[in-house]
């Protein structure tokens, strides 16, 4: 050595120094590996064992640092100094370490090739299963079998000690040992957009709801019965709240129901002037909407007292309300300026949404709460809150996690726009939200009549679609209601062109109306 330095300082001082860049490098990925077994692997082999009834050294569990964020948790920021350390042994050292290696590999894929038509041969004589390639965990078990409790069990520790959601489980009890694989799930799409939703709708029942693709383009759905008939929409600003809300709500609309929009801040203009729409942007048309609709929902359940089990008490009611946080404040707000002596203290359209969170589900009210922080005091207190058994988050936060869904392990929360996580009885579903811009989602919630032809289309800018008799108070035509009545029986002037029904009453768009009111009496046909 002491030759070599005399003879070749310069080559010798640079291969000393790749030398120790490369064991302080492997030394230090010793320790990042170390810490990984002792947070994961270890406190998961202690809960295994005693479970499947062996001792811990017949259970082996390997556990991929690779597979999801499991590893970025245990490391720190890198310095300055160790990124410039990293990024040089990658552009000068990783090349000459990895040359031989990879042209070995190639050599061995070329052999593979070549033996691929005897070794397919053979592949009856193999071990069933199918090997799992990527980021994965596997546990190995000295014991022939397992029940179908203690597998349900092992997976129950899996999944609270190692936090990555949404994996494949499979099971291998062929031979003396058992052998589990948890597998990372393929992500779901993009961009899910309105051609999916109108795949998928018509084969829905009433109740479900079509939200988007999970992974291997999945569809996921909800029900409104069986899942919970509340829904909770936890996210930060910009991920797409009324996205979400407005995808139901048109379902709603395109199957005959109604929607009321608590919106102060204008996120849902895509529904203004649509049938079956009660839009309120206004504290007091809150309070009003509100108290009329618990009415609705107590008349709905006090008939239901006198009918069958599947008894249908009426058109679906979907209430989106809108930022709860600032919403419940408002409303308080406006109670207390408008109470008069006698009043009760509290406000009667917050005592009336909390009715709604608890009798709506037989009344077939529904409620989809929207807000950043899902506190318990914005929706009314904790008991109020957990009537929300649906519950949907984006771009959370582990302090919104914790306090929505506790008993479920928190996935990494992902920067694709519309990617949310669906919680329905802890289990947590990744799920691409459909995405509808407003002129899909009007001509999607579009009034439809079977005496009619189908709404493909708006008549007016602001597709509004109105009764005569709404017509008449509201100004559109000049004429009284009898008047109007008389007029189309006559067929005097432009008459308009029925758009659809309400209850027994024609529907026109407003646009129509108003030709017909300019039209001049003389041209009146047939």
């Amino acid at each position: 050595m002491a030759a070599l330095t005399a003879g070749y300082p310069e080559q010798t001082g640079a291969a000393l120094g790749t030398a120790a860049v490369v064991t302080a490098y492997r030394a230090r990925r010793r320790l990042v590996a170390r810490r990984f077994r002792r947070e994961y692997v270890t406190p998961t082999l202690a809960a295994l064992a005693p479970a499947l009834g062996r001792e811990p050294g017949q259970v082996r569990l390997h556990v991929d640092p690779t597979l999801g964020n499991l590893t970025p948790r245990l490391a720190k920021p890198l310095s300055p100094a160790e990124e410039a350390v990293r990024a040089w042994y990658g552009e000068h050292v990783e090349p000459v370490i990895r040359w031989l290696p990879e042209r070995a590999q190639r050599v061995a894929w070329t052999l593979q090739r070549a033996a691929a038509p005897v070794t397919d041969r053979l592949a009856v004589f193999r071990r069933p299963g199918v090997e799992e390639v990527g980021p994965r965990i596997e546990l190995v078990a000295d014991t022939p079998y397992l029940t179908k409790e203690q597998k349900h069990l092992v997976s129950s520790i899996i999944t609270a000690k190692i936090p990555v959601s949404d994996l494949v489980e499979s099971w291998d009890m062929v031979g003396p040992r058992v052998i589990a694989r948890w597998t990372v799930r393929r992500r779901p799409p993009a961009r899910v957009g309105v051609d999916q939703v109108a795949a998928h709708f018509p084969a829905l029942a009433e109740d479900e709801f079509f939200i988007g693709l999970g992974a291997g383009d999945r569809p996921v759905t909800l029900s409104l019965r069986a899942d919970s008939p509340h829904i909770a929409v936890s996210a930060g600003t910009g991920a797409g709240k009324s996205v979400l809300a407005q995808l139901v709500a048109v379902q709603v609309l395109a199957r005959g129901g109604r929607a009321l929009i608590l919106d102060r801040k204008g996120s849902h203009k895509w529904a203004l002037g649509l049938d079956g729409i009660d839009y309120c942007h206004r504290p007091d048309q809150m309070h009003s909407a509100l108290v009329r609709l618990a009415a609705l929902a107590d008349e709905r359940n006090t008939l239901a007292m006198h009918e069958d089990d599947d008894w249908n008490p009426g058109p679906r009611v979907l209430v989106i309300a809108e930022e709860l946080n600032a919403t419940i404040g408002q409303l308080v707000n406006f109670w207390n300026d408008a109470r008069g002596k006698g009043d009760p203290k509290r406000s009667p359209a917050v005592a009336a949404l909390a009715d709604l969170l608890y009798l709506g589900r037989s009344a077939k009210v529904n409620v989809i709460g929207v807000a950043q922080m899902l506190t318990a005091r914005a929706i009314g207190g904790p008991e109020a809150r957990e009537n929300f058994g649906v519950r949907v988050l984006a771009r959370y936060t582990a302090n919104a996690w914790r306090m929505l869904v506790p008993e479920a392990p928190m996935p990494r929360a992902s920067r694709t726009l519309g990617r949310w996580q669906l919680v329905v009885g802890g289990q947590a579903t990744e799920v691409q939200v459909a995405y509808l811009s407003t002129a899909e989602a009007r001509a999607f919630a579009c009034p439809r009549s079977p005496a009619t032809s189908e709404v493909s289309g708006l008549s007016s800018p602001r597709g509004d679609f109105l009764t005569l008799r709404e017509a008449a108070e509201a100004g559109v035509i000049p004429w009284t209601h009898g008047a109007a009545k008389k007029r189309l029986q006559r067929r005097v002037g432009n008459v308009p062109t029925p758009r659809g029904k309400r209850g027994t009453a024609d529907v026109y768009a407003r646009e129509d109306l108003a030709a017909w009111a300019g039209s001049p009496r003389e041209s009146s046909a047939a």
